[in-house]
């Protein structure tokens, strides 16, 4: 998934290529898509991966049913983005040039 790829794009490619795939006699079984699609999410999404990962390992989440997962946790991101966007920091040092007299001990 690129960075401004969104979801439904992503899902629409990759259904493009499983189909391609399909039509030449190399047909993919869902849990296989399911990894393939967990594995192209980008790093930040690294939390959802993981938890999707443990999912597909216990088996309580279909295609379909990630598919639709991933959009709902597509839109939450871009609704608390709308809601708080980033600030910039900005750090500003201020240096201070100490003198010392040679009878200043050092300790």
């Amino acid at each position: 998934m690129n960075g401004n790829e969104t979801m439904d794009d992503m899902i629409t490619h990759f259904t493009k290529i499983t189909n391609d795939l399909s039509f030449l006699g190399d047909s993919i079984d869902n849990d296989k898509k399911m990894r393939k699609v967990i594995w192209a999410l980008p790093q930040s999404w690294e939390v959802k991966s993981i938890t999707l990962k443990e999912l597909n390992d216990k088996k309580e989440i279909d295609f379909i049913g990630l598919i639709g997962n991933l959009k709902t946790y597509e839109i939450k991101q871009q609704v608390g983005e709308e809601k708080s966007p980033r600030k910039k920091k900005s750090i500003a040092f201020k240096a201070n040039p100490t003198f010392f007299d040679d009878d200043d001990e050092f300790e």
